[in-house]
């Protein structure tokens, strides 16, 4: 694959809520709730937003609720 088309295929966080919930989330699993607690958002608004960043390949569930990044560490998210 050609690297522009990598560039262009990268998906970024929509909004700020997206972007906070990435920022809690790294390599090593953290739990729903834990994500809930750090972000002082309502439980049902962090896993609808971890759904569809999971639909997004921005995180990947892997079991009993726990959440890693999908993406390299080296890659920046920002939303302007």
């Amino acid at each position: 694959m050609i690297e522009e088309h990598r560039e262009v295929q990268e998906i970024l966080p929509e909004n700020e809520t997206e972007s906070m919930i990435l920022s809690l989330i790294s390599q090593e699993p953290v739990h729903v709730d834990e994500i809930g607690r750090e972000s002082g958002l309502p439980i049902a608004q962090v896993t609808s937003t971890l759904a569809l960043m999971e639909l997004k390949g921005l995180v990947r569930q892997v079991g009993g609720m726990n959440y890693v990044l999908a993406r390299e560490a080296k890659v920046r998210y920002l939303v302007d």
